[in-house]
């Protein structure tokens, strides 16, 4: 199999995963890109390079060949701890802070890790809290990981590591939060690893910030060479939707290296012991944008002719409380949405929907089990409830439980191969069918 690509396919092909994958191999690096094609073929069972291409072109991605070109176009290496610098800050300033306000509101802090590779950044997150708060339990602290590639993401469940991830990081990293593994590796504790949940997301093409997926609420979000792969476009793109998936006064943790500060207009620019943060403000009000500012008398005008009457639009008290239910969730006071949940379903018994954001805000907050019953009503009330299934796919295979996983990703899979690609699926924040079938594949393997 060779890399000799012309020019025009190579334009074609880099175009093509920039607009499916968000990722940007700009002329000089078509060199990068050729040899990245040649290993991903090879790993996908190609013959000849031309072939694959071909397959590109007329058929378009399929997840596991997104996942596989995920692997070769990017550098999959990272190591506990990476910019020490960051996690100081991160121990010295930020976590004590958030600890002393989720003491006044009771909220649980939230931090996530994008782009989280083989999980040595999430943990890294995991071991800082357990090194500075004084209650772990997941119902208090709850650390999202997530990444494109289900490779990265199995072995970053799996919590078990070479020498290699632990260059450079202290001694007292390996004995405090790792146990011994098989050919001589460490694996991490299960008090670290019940702090992480991982998940499949493409930044690039993916809703967020949104319930279904956890995006939602964050304190502080790890964001950290990742970036430098996307186009432009793209960067923008997403810089804007994680600045959405902040609570006010939330932290992005980027590399400056990484990106331009053009890119953060919409963030104040913080440097805390010499590391650039880039932090949510409060969002002002009306009165705040304009202080002082009086509206003039306008100018009496002739009456507007009498409009027809307008029938008003009226909403359920279910619905309304669902609506304030999702408005906490945003902000991640989980407690006061789950009260608005449950006063929805005492309004509605009946609502599948109500039961659902129950469940969701449920697993949120770490209650599997009661997240796990909630799914059960919805299934009982609407056994086609696509995303019942496929979060009961999700929490089952969290749980260990991969029969009963495996049954309910296969109903999702069945019930979405009845509609288009391009459908919204029902009752989600606006996720295509077809994106929810590749997410289920890359969770699944298939």
């Amino acid at each position: 199999m060779t890399a000799a690509l012309d020019r025009a396919l190579l334009a074609e092909v880099s175009t093509h995963i920039a607009e499916r994958m968000g990722l940007h191999f700009p002329e000089e690096r078509w060199p990068d890109l050729a040899r990245a094609l040649v290993s991903a073929a090879r790993e996908l069972g190609f013959d000849h390079l031309d072939a694959f291409i071909c397959s590109l072109r007329t058929r378009g991605l399929t997840s596991r060949q997104i996942e596989t070109l995920g692997c070769h176009l990017t550098v999959g290496e990272t190591y506990f701890f990476r910019d020490p610098l960051t996690f100081e800050v991160l121990e010295r300033d930020i976590l004590p802070a958030l600890d002393a306000a989720r003491a006044e509101t009771g909220r649980a802090l939230r931090l996530w890790s994008a782009g989280c590779c083989t999980g040595e950044e999430a943990y890294s997150i995991a071991i800082s809290c357990a090194r500075v708060l004084t209650d772990l339990r997941p119902s208090n602290v709850s650390i999202l990981a997530t990444d494109i590639s289900p490779r990265f993401l199995a072995k970053a469940e799996a919590g078990v590591f070479s020498e290699w991830s632990f260059r450079g990081t202290p001694d007292w990293l390996r004995g405090g939060f790792f146990c011994p593994a098989p050919d001589k590796k460490l694996a991490v504790t299960r008090i670290m690893k019940d702090l992480v949940h991982f998940g499949y997301l493409n930044l690039a093409e993916d809703i967020y910030p949104s319930l279904h997926n956890h995006t939602n609420a964050m304190d502080v979000i790890f964001c950290r060479n990742v970036l430098m792969y996307f186009t432009p476009d793209h960067q923008r793109r997403v810089v804007a939707a994680l600045h959405r998936c902040l609570v006010d006064g939330g932290y992005l943790v980027v590399n400056p290296a990484e990106a331009s500060a053009s890119l953060f207009p919409m963030f104040t620019v913080e440097n805390i012991g010499g590391v650039t943060l880039y932090r949510k403000a409060a969002q002002p009000t009306r009165a705040d944008t304009l202080p002082g500012l009086v509206s003039p008398v306008p100018a009496p005008v002739a009456p507007a002719p009498a409009a027809p009457p307008i029938m008003p639009i009226t909403s359920s008290p279910c619905d309304e409380l669902l609506v304030l239910a999702r408005s906490h969730a945003n902000q991640g006071r989980l407690e006061e949405a789950l009260s608005s949940c449950q006063g929805a379903i005492e309004a509605e018994h009946t609502n599948a929907a109500a039961h659902f954001l129950y469940a969701t805000i449920c697993h949120e907050l770490g209650r599997l089990g009661d997240a796990i019953t909630a799914l059960g009503k919805v299934l009982y009330l609407d056994q086609d409830f696509i995303l019942a299934h496929h979060a009961l796919g999700g929490l089952y295979k969290r749980l260990g439980k991969q029969r009963e996983s495996g049954r309910h990703f296969a109903v999702a899979l069945q019930l979405l191969s009845a509609r288009k690609r391009d459908e919204i699926v029902p009752d989600s924040d606006g996720m295509t069918c077809g994106r929810l079938v590749e997410s289920v594949q890359a969770m699944t393997g298939t």
